[in-house]
């Protein structure tokens, strides 16, 4: 697939403030500064780093990010969410006057980003393994005519590989030679497993890293599994648990229904530290305080973690021959998902660590790869087969790995 706006003009000294990496999926777009500026995130919703793809249609000029998912349970029929998967398809959100498809949502969503990044140099996107190539260039038509300056994108398993491939290479490993020297290190070939939530699906991907390159064994999607249905079901179990207290329901009202969904985010958030969430459920005529201990949000979620381990058993036992992988990388949108750290760090053998990456790690990921487009050391294609490593160096000159996540889970695991 050739590059659809590929330049090497420069961008205006005035307005350049360096190239982002954008991690982009069907709920939400996040952004970085490269590695020069510390992989700085960068607010594309002021105070906000992360920018909601939702849509709403329920006024003349459609609402693009949280002023859209506001409304999202009060006026569900003018919710436009998960169009991205949809590109190239024959799908239409309509009301009132207004229709749209799936290239037209997009096109207003990456406006909205173009606006965000006008005074950057340019833009280098992570996206979803499930989109194929000519919806990816079907993307890269859109963002042209938008004048968003792409300069490369690649598929967020493969971009994450890359990234931590040399440091993972020359990373201490267990001794497993029996002859009592503690650690050895291994720069033989290895594959690991990388998990993505996004709306649409759960994302499994197999990676093998290799000393020259980083190469997609196999990747599967799960659209039963997307973080819209794990949302549902918290939203379900804890209006339930509203009926059992005070025999009101949430989802009666409009507006009870979206305070309940409004607090979600934060309520996994909360539990996922540790800490006890109060959510708070009011009305004209009824209030109710519903208080959880973090352990309860993973029992509400457990069938779907355990349905997402079977899943994840399965792809790798045929993509893998029977062989663990050698560590499990979860993104942080993965690593939200309540439960599902956990069960996946009980399904795996003990040579297989769990770890939760940080909330930059993707954008971060491929706004480091911009300096390799840039230079012609990375084809003017959308990378989701393979990415050529740069020549390894002595390890002893490498910088010192960043932090890999902020929550790890391996077999000493910390919630």
């Amino acid at each position: 697939m050739a590059w659809v706006n590929w330049s090497r003009k420069p961008a205006d000294g005035n307005d350049d403030r360096g190239a982002l990496g954008a991690d982009l999926n069907a709920g939400r777009v996040r952004a970085t500064y490269g590695r020069a500026s510390r992989n700085k995130l960068f607010l594309l919703e002021d105070p906000h780093i992360d920018l909601p793809l939702a849509i709403s249609l329920e006024k003349r000029t459609p609402d693009v990010g949280r002023a859209a998912l506001a409304v999202s349970r009060k006026l569900p029929h003018t919710m436009c969410v998960n169009y991205l998967p949809q590109l190239g398809q024959v799908f239409e959100w309509k009301h009132a006057r207004q229709t749209y498809n799936a290239d037209g949502l997009v096109s207003l969503a990456l406006e909205r980003l173009a606006k965000a990044t006008s005074t950057n140099s340019g833009l280098s996107l992570a996206l979803p393994s499930y989109l194929s190539v000519p919806q990816v260039t079907r993307l890269l038509i859109i963002a042209e005519k938008l004048k968003l300056r792409i300069r490369g994108t690649a598929c967020t398993p493969l971009a994450l590989a890359a990234e931590r491939a040399t440091h993972f290479l020359n990373a201490p490993r267990p001794d497993e030679s029996g002859d009592g020297s503690g650690i050895h290190r291994a720069f033989g070939a290895t594959s690991v497993l990388i998990i993505d939530v996004d709306d649409h699906a759960l994302t499994a991907s197999v990676v093998r890293i290799a000393e020259a390159e980083v190469r997609m064994l196999a990747t599967a999607s799960f659209p039963r599994l997307g973080s819209k249905i794990w949302r549902e079901r918290l939203l379900d179990t804890l209006a339930d648990r509203c009926v059992r207290l005070c025999r009101r329901d949430p989802r009666d009202n409009a507006d009870t229904e979206q305070m309940l969904f409004d607090q979600l985010e934060e309520t996994i958030d909360r539990a996922r530290t540790g800490q006890r969430v109060s959510i708070n459920v009011r009305s004209a005529n009824w209030f109710q305080d519903l208080i959880h201990a973090p352990a309860d949000l993973d029992a509400f979620c457990a069938p779907l973690a355990r349905q997402a381990a079977e899943e994840i058993k399965n792809l790798l036992l045929t993509a893998t021959d029977n062989e663990p992988p050698e560590t499990v990388w979860l993104t942080h949108d993965a690593g939200r998902m309540p439960g599902l750290a956990a069960t996946l760090h009980q399904h795996m053998t003990e040579r297989t660590s769990v770890r939760v990456l940080h909330p930059e790690a993707t954008a971060a990921a491929v706004a480091n790869l911009n300096e390799r487009w840039d230079a012609a050391e990375l084809p003017r294609t959308h990378l989701d087969t393979v990415i050529v490593l740069p020549h390894r160096q002595d390890p002893r000159l490498l910088p010192k790995a960043p932090p890999p996540n902020s929550g790890v889970h391996n077999k000493n695991m910390i919630l």
